[in-house]
């Protein structure tokens, strides 16, 4: 099998640079188009560009290993970068997101979007795509609804239960690739995504050991083992580690101080818009149970001040907040291996986990489940 041969250089530590060559013809294009292509390398973005004569175009570049890109066609005047003009443009742009392979690549079709993109590493993609769309049609299908139902409270919580199953589906899904594709290309990547925030540590795991030996004594596996690791020390069930760091007053806070009360700590920052979504859900939780042995104290990634303080100011923040002004590298957030945010972890008064990353409501039902009507 092809793929396996690939394999054997798959994961070495230091890949070497291969050229790519994509030679594209869009069949009837006569007017001149800009044609971007755009993909990520390590942590480093790859913009290119050229432009067709005639329908046709080359670019040309080197990668370490295959790799999903975005190549697309603009016009070559200048387009408008925000608003609804812009967002419609970019909907209907002609364009195709693939696995690009060392060696050349040929598209020859009426259009990006319909061009068809042969090697294995595409093909394996594809594959996975087809088992996730059933699912991606129910999901479609079950928000349709939703939004239809959304005032009924009742009815939202059914669909709201639904999407999350299907969430679940087609994660098992992708990891069930992963497990039966353990030398795909598709999988690292699935991997490499997914690590930030592991939902499921037994089954990340399963992932992780079933990769080859080459990739867990890479970096990229390293970092993944670490990952994994810092998630069965902080897993339900474990102690939380002790910290402490000053609020907006320069007061020292100790996780300790709170100890007997059940605990949220939340990790935030004041640039981070999925956080922002949460803080309708924290308040309400705030203000249920505060008075009921629950504090919530919220560690912040920002590294100044002023927009630190601000936000705590703007969003209405009562509860405890701390942040040393490291911004990632806050001493807290590095202790407890936070990748990404937003997360939290809810403590019971022994500062044992009980939950973590409560999104919505699931804050609330499960300080009811513990706390309930008890003073």
């Amino acid at each position: 099998m092809v793929l396996m041969l690939l394999a054997l250089s798959f994961f070495v530590e230091a890949r070497a640079q291969q050229k790519f060559v994509i030679k594209g013809d869009i069949e009837g294009l006569s007017r001149t188009m800009k044609v971007m292509l755009t993909y990520a390398e390590g942590n480093k973005l790859i913009n290119d560009s050229t432009v067709t004569k005639d329908g046709k175009f080359t670019l040309e570049g080197t990668i370490n290993k295959p790799c999903k890109v975005y190549l697309s066609l603009r016009s070559t005047q200048p387009e408008p970068q925000q608003g609804a003009v812009a967002a419609q443009i970019a909907l209907n742009r002609d364009a195709q997101s693939f696995y690009l392979v060392p060696g050349t690549t040929i598209i020859k079709a009426k259009s990006l979007k319909s061009a068809v993109i042969d090697n294995t590493t595409e093909r394996e993609y594809l594959s996975l795509q087809k088992q996730l769309k059933p699912l991606d049609e129910l999901m479609e299908a079950n928000d349709k609804r939703w939004i239809a139902n959304k005032d009924n409270k009742d009815s939202v919580k059914i669909y709201q239960a639904k999407r999350m199953a299907l969430y679940r589906a087609m994660d098992n899904a992708r990891q069930n690739f992963v497990i039966t594709n353990p030398n795909s290309y598709v999988s690292l990547d699935y991997i490499m995504s997914q690590y930030h925030v592991i939902a499921n540590p037994e089954m990340f795991e399963a992932m992780y050991d079933g990769m080859s030996a080459d990739f867990k004594n890479s970096a990229d596996g390293k970092i993944v083992k670490e990952a994994i690791d810092l998630t069965k020390r902080f897993a339900i069930g474990q102690r939380a580690i002790e910290f402490t760091q000053n609020d907006t007053s320069g007061s020292p806070v100790a996780l300790a101080s709170l100890k007997g009360k059940y605990i949220l700590i939340d990790f935030w920052a004041s640039w981070c818009g999925p956080c922002r979504a949460e803080y309708p859900y924290l308040h309400k939780a705030y203000d249920k149970f505060k008075g009921k042995n629950f504090e919530i104290i919220g560690v912040s990634l920002d590294d100044k001040r002023a927009l630190w303080t601000n936000s705590i100011k703007q969003n209405k923040f009562d509860w405890l907040e701390v942040c040393d002004l490291k911004g990632h590298q806050n001493e807290v957030v590095r202790e407890y291996g936070i990748n990404a945010i937003p997360q939290s972890l809810l403590l019971d008064p022994q500062g044992f986990i009980i939950a973590k990353n409560l999104r919505g409501d699931d804050l609330v039902e499960k300080l009811e489940d513990v706390i309930g009507n008890k003073n």
